[in-house]
């Protein structure tokens, strides 16, 4: 007759689950910090590019400098 009370050594099952584990952190911390990379890639050129179409407009317009005295022929062109 069997014992009921001799309990089965599972420790092959916790040692082999626990590297399971480990394997699975590895791999989702490994992806997490590549991916980090390529975002933080990515912002870098968008942060270097960011301005660039405030120089183009720069060079097409001119402020007009106008006295207070002026503005009155300004409006009234006729």
């Amino acid at each position: 007759m069997k014992n009921p009370f001799q309990q089965e050594d599972n420790s092959f099952k916790l040692v082999a689950g626990l590297a399971l584990g480990a394997i699975f952190a590895g791999a989702i911390t490994y992806l997490y910090i590549k991916r980090k990379a390529d975002i933080d890639d990515a912002a870098a050129e968008l942060k270097e590019h960011a301005q660039d179409y405030l120089k183009d407009k720069e060079k097409h317009i001119k402020k007009i400098k106008t006295d207070v005295n002026d503005l009155a022929g300004i409006i009234h062109k006729d």
